[in-house]
């Protein structure tokens, strides 16, 4: 009896609050645009200065929703309007309390092809992000919707990556002839970190073509990871290698060829000629002196990847 008694006025309850929403929601109308711009001038201009806001595609706001373009997006406006209160309209904002689905949402339901098609599970989705976490709707910037540069939108979050920006070997995003799209897809890809494409090679060899095999003599780590020996955004090494040659080709190379101790100078070799302390091959950069093809070799003697 008292379990029936208990279902009955959660039902009871449950439709009470469901037509108090519905009421509400019948009671706001739609304001227009001349009632948002009194309060919000500087992001109604801001507005018509972006991709949002050009009336000559059919696709944009501007163009569909003619009179009533902020409410597109954010909803009826006239309680918010009369009440001034932010709980009445849907903000996009980072820190607004709408959960991240919730504010997604609203720009998928325009954004849902191309690159944003795999924004749903994505790394940047799995971790709560929002689109107004890079992105301003309302910005001047026609292409990012943002005054940054994609470099201080994306550093932010990714700061291991800021330093290595600075170093002598390195990537020239600092420099602004590549930027951070032109490797990832910040809203989802099927290759780990983000990268937009199937896998890391086919990213870098459309850089690097040169690299590209397929070769009669082949580098099995170049086959396998380019980030085997590189690292993408920076390093202290020449070639963006994560480590200095001899050293870095000795990792595998350990006891194949030439005798297996490191070919460089020891602490206790320091200040030493290296024609007294090495075999003439070993002069630091020695690998490369002779195995100058390291990404693969199609002449007949490139067994060991001569020059």
């Amino acid at each position: 009896m008292q379990a029936k008694f208990f279902t009955a006025l959660c039902a009871a309850l449950f439709i009470f609050l469901l037509s108090g929403v519905t009421e509400a929601a019948e009671e706001a109308q739609y304001a227009g645009d001349e009632t948002c711009m009194e309060c919000h001038e500087d992001i109604y201009e801001g507005f018509w200065k972006n991709i949002h806001g050009i009336k000559g595609d059919p696709r944009t706001p501007a163009a569909m929703h003619a009179g009533f373009v902020c409410e597109s997006c954010h909803g009826p406006g006239s309680i918010h309007a009369e009440e001034g209160e932010a709980g009445n309209i849907l903000a996009l904002t980072a820190k607004s309390p709408e959960s991240p689905t919730q504010k997604n949402d609203v720009c998928l339901s325009c954004h849902s092809k191309g690159k944003v098609a795999r924004w749903q599970n994505s790394t940047h989705d799995v971790r709560a992000l929002v689109c107004a976490n890079c992105h301003n709707v309302h910005g001047n910037n026609p292409q990012y919707m943002t005054k940054r540069t994609q470099t201080e939108v994306c550093t932010p979050c990714h700061r291991q990556i800021t330093p290595q920006l600075m170093l002598q070997s390195r990537h020239p995003i600092r420099d602004g002839k590549i930027k951070c799209s032109d490797c990832h897809n910040t809203h989802g890809t099927i290759a780990d970190k983000l990268v937009d494409a199937q896998y890391v090679n086919l990213k870098c060899f459309e850089c690097h073509a040169k690299t590209r095999g397929p070769y009669l003599w082949e580098h099995p780590p170049v086959v396998e990871d380019c980030l085997s020996c590189h690292v993408p955004h920076g390093s202290t090494h020449a070639f963006l290698l994560n480590s200095r040659t001899p050293y870095l080709c000795q990792r595998c190379h350990s006891n194949v060829n030439h005798p297996s101790e490191l070919q460089a100078r020891n602490r206790q070799q320091a200040g030493q000629s290296v024609y007294r302390t090495l075999s003439n091959r070993g002069f630091y950069r020695g690998c490369l002196n002779c195995h100058s093809a390291i990404h693969g070799s199609n002449h007949p003697s490139g067994k060991s990847l001569l020059r």
